[in-house]
């Protein structure tokens, strides 16, 4: 017999597919309310001045913080200088960019694409497969692009937001320069230190403290404004129009800075799910925008109004140096809850990924009981702390990181237009003639961004860019091997009903209990049933066979979780859904399921799981480079007893030699 609860297998969805492709029928129904603009109502949404503190607090804390370091930089890197055809100009073109990518095309229509209330890039990838499955590949390597990028984000912005500000400590106090940098390390150490704790447990202070951190920008901006009204022009889009065109070939240097004041857009439709489209759309309109317009405003009336010393770090310059202690420690703590945003959207990111196929199954941690979205990855946050740590010792200057930050942020914004051109056409019915030139103008921005970003890839962009490569090679590395195993297995697998056949043969004995059989594919036996029945000769008085498959839809309703099959006498087919927002948890099914007539000894009850053991076999081509990967990350993956919440007791292990 095998021994119970030894090094445990990998339990595959059913059937180790294209998860995107497995509940096609199952989906369909949701496409009139999921993204049309008219989403189903998602349990946890905070509504009216409740989702408007929310919001503040959970989605632009990113975008928030962007003042502190942006037209600082512009000067710091000389793409512009303190006069008004510069100034003007600069101020103009982030303000309509602000408005016209983040306002205009995030939070009218790309936060359209909700799928049940959900947003991100694998939401819009959903969302786009179910429109055109036929384009299945390109939809995945989309969504695996822009998925890694997203993960290059969540390095830089910890790093340049809390160094950003704790570098405010230099302008009120020259001779305390050097402890800027241990302070940031000390910082950021903390704050991902504090991770396993979850965010609920400070969540709530998060919107309070933003919306006093906006008030504080608008205030501080319209003060400076008064020093040089005339900066107010820089409302007319002629002044950017023509700063573009009078930079010549350094238009690509003038736009990477630029993309600076709109690096939080993805954050909007990523963090949709948390507090609402509405929400969203009512911060952004009414709190973030004009507060974020007039504090650039006045930072530009600063340096129009003192040439010589007024863009000399300009956002700490705006108050007195009685007061910049104060701002020096708002700052830190905005952008703290900044970092925290994208750190909190790493975990998800990684959640999502692990259920849709895309990722190794990983130790997730619910942190909250309240809010069932949020979760803790340990992983996600050592690799995260480590990088994050790494590249403020390597950059040491918010200037310096800069110029990395924006190419993984424009990259994912590029990404996210090409599925929302599909999403578009598909589920939205957008003819050509509106579909091309609508998608087109807005993709002009995301292209023309992210090309200026790709130019620093010798300052700094190379980073991202990096980061973005590995986990490329990872996940296709991943996807491509699961592929594959399922084909084996398919291959090499004995249909189910044949297999049970074997059940009335005298030499099987029948023993006391319920066995649970995970199935790696519904409509073939568990290896760990066909090893029972040829090498231990026995099978128990009930048996249970269970199939969990991850839907497109970020969460299923109960009613609608669990189908039972009767496959024979005291023999069940149960399969599961379970959305990719969602943890599984095997016992809770097996329970809902003996109210649909299943039997189940709990006095008795084992869970078998079906291990593989991979080796290589003697295909060539890309996939010799990506096996040995897939076959480490198979064999690392997390606990299967902990990921589907088996209890460790009840497990029992039988596996086999799979050559791929």
């Amino acid at each position: 017999m095998a021994q119970d609860h030894q090094e445990h297998p990998s339990i595959e969805t059913a059937p180790d597919a294209e998860p995107v492709a497995a509940v096609e029928a199952e989906a369909a129904e949701h496409d009139e309310g999921s993204a049309t603009g008219h989403a189903p109502h998602v349990a946890g949404h905070a509504h009216g001045h409740a989702g408007t503190l929310a919001a503040l607090g959970i989605v632009f804390g990113d975008i928030g913080t962007s003042p502190i370091y942006t037209l600082g930089t512009a000067f710091k890197v000389g793409v512009i200088q303190p006069v008004p055809a510069d100034v003007l100009g600069f101020l103009s073109l982030m303000i309509w960019s602000l408005i016209i990518v983040v306002g205009i095309w995030y939070a009218i229509f790309i936060m359209r694409a909700d799928n049940r209330g959900e947003g991100g890039i694998f939401a819009l990838m959903a969302l786009a497969h179910r429109a055109r499955p036929e384009l299945g590949t390109l939809i995945a390597v989309l969504g695996i692009i822009g998925a890694s990028l997203f993960y290059g984000d969540a390095v830089i912005t910890p790093a340049i937001s809390v160094l950003s500000a704790v570098e405010g400590i230099a302008v009120a106090a020259p001779a305390l320069e050097h402890v800027v940098l241990p302070l940031a390390v000390v910082i950021l150490t903390t704050l991902f230190a504090v991770q396993r704790g979850g965010a609920s447990k400070v969540g709530g202070w998060f919107g309070p403290i933003m919306l006093g951190w906006f008030g504080l920008l608008a205030v501080l901006g319209v003060k400076q404004i008064m020093l040089y009204p005339g900066v107010v022009a820089a409302l007319d889009p002629r002044w950017g129009v023509a700063f573009l065109f009078a930079g010549g070939w350094h238009v690509f240097a003038i736009l990477a800075v630029a993309v600076l004041a709109v690096t939080g857009a993805e954050a909007l439709y990523a963090d949709m799910g948390h507090v609402g489209r509405d929400s969203v759309r009512r911060a952004f309109g009414y709190v973030v925008v004009p507060s974020l317009v007039l504090v650039y405003m006045g930072q530009g009336a600063q340096a129009l109004a003192d040439p010589l010393h007024g863009h000399d770090d300009p956002f700490f310059q705006m108050v007195g140096p009685h007061f910049q202690p104060a701002l020096i420690l708002f700052a830190t703590i905005a952008t703290v809850i900044a970092s925290q945003a994208v750190i909190s959207g790493a975990f998800t990111v990684t959640h999502q990924a692990a259920h849709l196929g895309f990722w190794p199954r990983t130790d997730t941690r619910h942190t909250s009981a309240s809010e069932r979205g949020q979760v803790y990855v340990p992983v996600v946050n050592m690799v995260l702390f480590i990088a994050v740590i790494a590249i403020v010792l390597m950059f040491q200057k918010s200037e310096k990181l800069a110029e990395a930050y924006g190419f993984s942020v424009t990259g994912t914004m590029v990404v996210t237009s090409m599925l929302a051109f599909l999403v578009a056409r598909g589920v939205w019915g957008w003819p050509l003639w509106r579909a091309i030139p609508t998608v087109a103008f807005f993709m002009l921005f995301d292209v023309g961004f992210f090309l200026s970003c790709a130019t620093k890839l010798l300052h700094g962009a190379w980073l991202p860019l990096v980061i973005g490569m590995i986990l490329v090679v990872i996940m296709a590395a991943w996807r491509m091997g699961r592929l594959r195993l399922a084909a084996r297995r398919r291959h090499e697998g004995v249909p189910i009903k044949i297999a049970l056949s074997a059940l009335r043969s005298p030499r099987i004995e029948h023993v006391r209990g319920t066995a649970v059989y995970m199935m790696e594919d519904p409509a073939l036996a568990p290896r760990s049933f066909l090893h029972n029945l040829k090498h231990n000769k026995c099978a128990h008085q009930q048996i249970v066979f269970m199939s969990i498959q991850t839907t497109e839809e970020p969460w299923v309703a109960e009613d609608e979780r669990v189908a039972v099959e009767t496959l024979g006498e005291a023999i069940a087919l149960i399969k599961v859904r379970f959305g990719f927002m969602e943890t599984p948890d095997v016992p809770t099914a097996v329970k809902a399921s003996e109210a649909m007539g299943v039997h189940v000894d709990k006095k008795d009850l084992s869970f078998f799981v079906s291990r593989a053991h991979l080796v290589d076999g003697d295909e060539r081509g890309v996939w010799t480079w990506l096996r040995g990967l897939f076959i480490f990350l198979y064999r690392n993956q997390a606990d299967p007893a902990e990921y589907y919440q088996i209890p460790p007791g009840r497990v029992v292990d039988l596996g086999a030699q799979i050559t791929i």
